[in-house]
């Protein structure tokens, strides 16, 4: 207990001690949240507490909230997707990660709200500040239940603990104090089947496999809360929820489904009789709580399964001795991960689809470019949309189109609006981050682009972020290997010039659900829910680069986890990826003196396939043609080349070296080792991160100097 109480003291220091970097500018178009603030506080000493956290979720953990739902960007003016709010009765701080450091910088209220920047030196953990704060503070922290995650809630508790504190659980105090004329009104969208010719599987398959899995664990009854887990398991759809196809609801299916039949709980005035799932009990939406009380004490039901992310208003209510323990992820989410064929045939066929939107829209820019005329950034991703609507059963994007034209494409979440979007011009670089959902799938893709002559810089970053692509889509790998085993081969050549990003590299993709899905992913952080990759995941493939107030880089597939070879000596099964996203690459950002023989060849095979597929299907529209046939022609490989440096040479690959590999183009090249190209950074290394600086250049001499200090004082 000293011991922590010390650490306490030396964190609480650290606290004030950097508070000047925990710190933003006021500006005029910030949101003053003064009244607010005092208004909530009134609530936090009327409930009794000193202190209360506001999450950006709703009742669902959603990465995504209707208007109704933004508590947090109601009472902070911050509308980023990330980020956590803590209130007390002194002060009040914003938590985010380095994806949104910059718009946090815009909107934030400066004036009276503290800008966490998640995981800078010098920046406590939330759940750091939150302990030094209660520890000064005589009322508990609070917060509402029903919007807090049992594992946030338990992580917090076990701190707070230590100080003799502990988190009070408090009615959603925003909901008292946010006017009704000033508060959007709660989405009530119709919700329609998902057709089987599209989910490839009836309700009762799925939920035959799904209580296989609750069997095999051991459980008698499942709760589901998290929305496209319902609706994949129901077949159904709705659209209350901004970018996702999803609806209000709670579900709870039993091991017994034919007897005890699965209960689901939504609007029912938003689901017509026609479009009920068979076999399945429908009660509204309100009836969920009483409903999980009945089930929770039901003697029949001796072990329940809930995910570690469902609210702790959920958990609270079921019995410890009747929780599956320890607690793991959803049996649903495990499942939908792995796509059944129709669902991979249509993740594969849409992406023709969205390739040919994106190709439209790179002809009519570029056009409009040349042409002189002026396009600026949400002009752009409008266009982009008349595009996407043309297709074949497109529904609406999966998430709010990134356009990013110069210095801005270094901020890795922008979102630009009409009043400040900023002109695309021919001398730097349009990052276009944008994706689909398709009655047949989800698509996220990345492309930056050059319309003029870009920097050498501008050109070495981008070929270091497509070699990284290059050689994650690569990989092979035996089965129960965990994404992030794989995160270092997306950023190796970017380490060769000083260089990382501060985001993964990859996301699971879900099918007509949500664009960013669990439990895959590639990145480094250990999290204990990720599960190992799969045959037959969807995930993206996203390294980049960004130089703060100069540009960024980023390019983004979409991949499919398949089967690869079988060991003759073990058996053991390997896997790889299938890159299905049908986009050229940049070619005028390409700098070829940093390429081998294998990644160019599989550069130019990926482009010969892009090019043989598309071409037929842009007949007619010159504009997307030209910049298609322009992007997709073949790269040559000099015989030699010296690189940017002037004292750094670079030898091309012997052109007799090939073997197999797992490129975009699912055909191989790879150079042999004696044959490998050594690519020197140029003599003025650029070491630029994200905003989240990923690492410290220390020159020798310092190095030994502080080893010395060390072994001096020890």
């Amino acid at each position: 207990m000293f011991v922590f109480i010390l650490i306490l003291i030396i964190f609480s220091s650290s606290f004030v001690n950097g508070a000047d970097q925990n710190t933003c500018t006021p500006n005029s178009i910030q949101k003053n949240t003064s009244t607010i603030l005092s208004n909530l506080r009134r609530e936090m000493q009327n409930e009794g507490i000193g202190i209360y956290v506001i999450f950006s979720d709703d009742e669902h953990g959603s990465e995504y909230t209707q208007l109704y739902d933004r508590r947090r960007d109601w009472i902070t003016g911050f509308s980023g997707s990330a980020g956590i709010a803590v209130v007390s009765l002194r002060t009040a701080a914003l938590w985010t990660d380095s994806r949104y450091f910059t718009q946090a910088e815009e909107q934030l209220d400066c004036a009276n709200w503290l800008l966490m920047r998640d995981r800078n030196p010098g920046v406590p953990t939330l759940i750091n500040w939150l302990v030094s704060e209660a520890n000064q503070t005589a009322l508990p922290p609070g917060t509402t239940t029903v919007f807090t995650t049992t594992s946030w809630w338990t992580s917090a508790n076990t701190a707070l603990k230590e100080i003799g504190k502990e988190l009070r659980p408090v009615n959603d105090l925003v909901d008292r104090i946010w006017p009704a004329g000033e508060r959007p009104n709660q989405s009530q969208n119709s919700i329609v089947t998902h057709e089987i010719q599209y989910a490839g599987e009836t309700v009762a398959q799925k939920l035959n496999r799904t209580t296989n899995e609750i069997k095999r664990r051991g459980a008698t009854t499942t709760v589901i809360n998290a929305l496209d887990e319902i609706a994949w398991l129901f077949n159904l759809r709705g659209s209350d929820i901004p970018y996702n196809p999803f609806f209000k609801s709670y579900a709870i299916v039993h091991a017994n489904y034919e007897v005890n039949q699965p209960e689901l709980f939504v609007n029912l005035s938003q689901l017509n009789t026609n479009q009920h799932p068979p076999g399945v009990r429908l009660f509204d939406y309100s009836m969920f709580w009483s409903r999980l009380n009945i089930t929770a004490t039901d003697t029949n039901i001796s072990r329940i399964w809930v995910s570690a992310k469902v609210s702790q208003a959920i958990l609270s209510l079921i019995p410890n001795n009747k929780l599956l323990l320890p607690l793991s992820n959803s049996p649903v989410q495990r499942i939908k991960a792995r796509k059944n064929p129709i669902e991979r045939k249509g993740m594969q066929d849409c992406q023709i689809r969205d390739s040919i939107a994106r190709m439209k829209h790179l002809g009519w820019l570029e056009q409009q470019l040349n042409d002189g005329k002026s396009v600026n950034e949400t002009q752009s991703s409008e266009q982009l949309l008349v595009y996407q609507k043309q297709q074949v059963i497109f529904q609406f994007p999966s998430f709010r189109t990134i356009s990013a034209s110069g210095d801005r494409a270094a901020i890795i979440h922008y979102s630009a609006t009409p009043d400040k979007a900023r002109l695309i011009t021919k001398n730097e670089v349009y990052l276009l981050d944008a994706g689909s959902q398709y009655l047949d799938c989800t698509t996220d893709i990345t492309r930056t682009h050059h319309f003029g002559s870009p920097k050498n810089l501008e050109k070495r970053a981008y070929t270091r972020v497509l070699q990284g692509v290059l050689d994650i889509a690569d990989a092979v790998f035996p089965t129960g290997t965990y994404g992030r085993s794989l995160d270092h081969l997306g950023r190796m050549h970017l380490y060769r010039d000083g260089m990382t990003f501060g985001h993964g590299i990859g996301h699971g993709i879900g099918h007509f659900l949500s664009v960013h899905e669990g439990p895959q992913r590639i990145a480094s952080a250990y999290s204990q829910y990720e599960e190992a990759l799969a045959d037959e995941m969807f995930i993206s493939n996203e390294p980049g680069f960004y130089k703060p107030d100069d540009f960024g880089i980023r390019i983004e597939d979409d991949i499919e986890v398949v089967l690869a070879n079988k060991s003759t000596y073990d058996n053991t099964q390997y896997l790889r990826f299938n890159t299905i996203t049908l986009l050229p690459y940049e070619r005028s950002l390409i700098d070829v003196t940093l390429l081998t023989n294998a990644q160019l060849n599989t550069i130019n095979q990926y482009h010969t396939k892009v090019a043989q597929v598309l071409e037929p299907l842009l007949s007619g529209d010159e504009a997307a043609l030209n910049a298609l046939r322009s992007r997709t022609a073949r790269i040559d490989l000099p015989s030699t080349t010296t690189s940017n440096s002037p004292s750094s040479t670079t030898t091309s690959n012997s052109p007799s070296s090939t073997t197999t590999s797992n490129s975009p183009s699912s055909t191989t090249t790879s150079n042999s080792p004696s044959s490998a190209t050594t690519s020197n950074p140029p003599s003025s290394t650029t070491t630029s991160t994200s905003p989240n600086r990923a690492f410290m250049s220390i020159s020798s001499p310092s190095l030994i100097t502080f080893v010395l200090i060390l072994i001096h004082l020890f």
